[in-house]
């Protein structure tokens, strides 16, 4: 059956909670006369084990999955005898040259050679096992990377180029409009669908995909560093994180080069898009929105608020890029000042490492009766009992969480990362007019969190003025139905196109 929209994901919806997650499942409710394929791409089978976390709706007629890392057993096997022809090794060639940044979007040339299942699923054995692709992959290292160690470059370069060559060999549902949240693999196995249907793709950016991996890359621990013999004080990044981090750089550039429309959240995502090589003219911002009539009024079964205890809330997953251990350390400064507090950290769990070094440092901090980990919860329940909201994260786009208790009156503090700023200080003239609905900090800064924390909490009338401006603003410029309007029209244009 050929649906209407295939999104394309990864790590997110519907076998990971999150705000990308709930974004999806929306777009999908809130349109049941079109109907939605889901391709999600896991780096294993049973990667995750508790399965779908989302019910799917009736309109969803498919889900199926791509798994990047499989067939990493064939790397094992001695180089086949059988070499590739000179035309697809040349589309190679040109391939890994895009990926050092000298070629804008050759994967989808891949795509067009490989134009069958069948068919890329041989080529990719070939591509990694054939003599003609060592030759390459040898150039490769010649050209680049002669003074690393060549067991580490051989290995990295195969397990870089194995999701991409198991994306080519996936098999593509069909469907009128391609649809993917972000540039990574995802975006780039899009684009490659675009390559072999010749349907419209569209790009929605929540947070900037190779922003985020710069991140990932800087603290990662499983990238060999080495130093080359006889070298001095490094003065860039050791050359294996820059390979991986001119590997997303290429993803984003093949995902903008085929996207029929951009879109993203809000203007400062928008400047880091054109900065990153997507075309202004297919820019367009359409921010994140919210269901008023379940975020915006009290429940009848809503949590009492405890009036004795001043109540944070942290709404998100427990993982590093929210930075939960900053929150932690501000609230050891702020129960030293107010000690009747309460942190109420509402969000996905699944994170064990993370979340057990963080309920190790609530014990090194004696902030075990000041902490709950609630895991997943009924958000609109809970909402009343919230003072403030807290988002420590080091990035972020439009949070969802900033917005859901916005709706309920409930100011926010948050660092200064993505549209926060945007979202509390209001985005045009009369926006701004309504007020500030919280404060801004900067990132990975427990003082200036705790600070912040605490003139919030001492200030009752100013407190209950964010609120209200924050609740003005969520109804006023953030309503979801603007949001699935505007996809809506998106996805009809697209799916009639020829």
């Amino acid at each position: 059956m050929t649906a209407d929209v295939c999104y394309v994901l990864e790590g997110t919806y519907p076998y990971v909670p999150g705000g990308v997650s709930s974004w999806v499942h929306t777009l999908i409710q809130s349109m049941p006369e079109l109907t939605f394929h889901v391709l999600h791409l896991s780096p294993q089978p049973n990667f995750y084990p508790l399965g779908l976390r989302y019910e799917l709706p009736e309109n969803v007629v498919g889900v199926d999955e791509v798994y990047l890392q499989v067939g990493a057993s064939e790397l094992q096997t001695r180089c086949s005898q059988k070499d590739v022809d000179t035309e697809t090794m040349d589309v190679f060639s040109a391939f890994v040259e895009g990926l050092k940044g000298n070629a804008s979007d050759p994967f989808s040339a891949l795509f067009r050679v490989a134009n069958n299942t069948e068919q890329a699923a041989a080529l990719r054995s070939m591509l990694l096992q054939s003599p003609d692709a060592w030759k390459v992959m040898l150039d490769a290292y010649k050209d680049e990377a002669e003074l690393e160690s060549f067991v580490h470059f051989v290995w990295t370069w195969r397990f870089a180029l194995m999701p991409f060559l198991n994306g080519l060999a996936a098999e593509i549902p069909p469907a009128r409009v391609y649809h993917t949240p972000c540039t990574g693999y995802a975006g780039v196995i899009a684009a490659g669908a675009k390559a072999r249907t010749g349907r419209p793709m569209l790009l929605t950016e929540h947070g900037i995909y190779t922003k985020e991996r710069r991140i990932d890359i800087q603290s990662a621990t499983w990238i060999p560093d080495l130093p080359p013999p006889g070298s001095l004080v490094p003065n860039q990044a050791p050359y294996f994180r820059r390979f991986w981090m001119r590997q997303f750089d290429a993803m984003s550039r093949i995902c903008y080069e085929a996207s029929d429309e951009i879109l993203t959240l809000y203007e400062g995502n928008r400047r880091l898009q054109v900065d990153g090589g997507a075309p202004s003219e297919r820019l367009r911002i359409i921010p994140n929105g919210i269901h008023l009539e379940r975020f915006g009024e009290v429940h009848p079964d809503a949590e009492e608020p405890d009036p004795d205890v001043f109540t944070i809330g942290f709404i998100g997953r427990v993982c590093p890029i929210k930075d939960v251990r900053t929150l932690l350390q501000a609230l050891r400064l702020v129960v030293d000042e107010m000690p009747m507090v309460r942190v109420r950290i509402l969000g996905p769990l699944d994170e064990e490492e993370y979340v057990e070094d963080c309920r190790r440092l609530c014990r090194v901090l004696r902030l075990e009766n000041n902490v709950l980990m609630e895991g997943m919860v009924n958000i609109p329940l809970v909402l009343p009992t919230l003072d403030v909201c807290v988002l420590s994260s080091i990035s972020e786009a439009q949070p969802l969480a900033l917005l859901e208790v916005g709706a309920m009156g409930v100011p926010t503090v948050a660092t200064d990362v993505g549209s926060c700023s945007e979202l509390l200080a209001g985005r045009t003239p009369d926006d701004k007019a309504l007020g500030e609905g919280g404060l801004v900090v900067p990132m990975a800064s427990p003082g200036a969190l705790a600070k912040a924390i605490l003139r919030v909490a001492r200030d009752d009338t100013k407190r209950k003025a964010m609120g209200e401006a924050m609740r003005q603003r969520v109804r006023k410029h953030y309503n979801i139905k603007d949001m699935v309007d505007a996809y809506e029209a998106l996805y009809r244009k697209y799916a009639r196109a020829a």
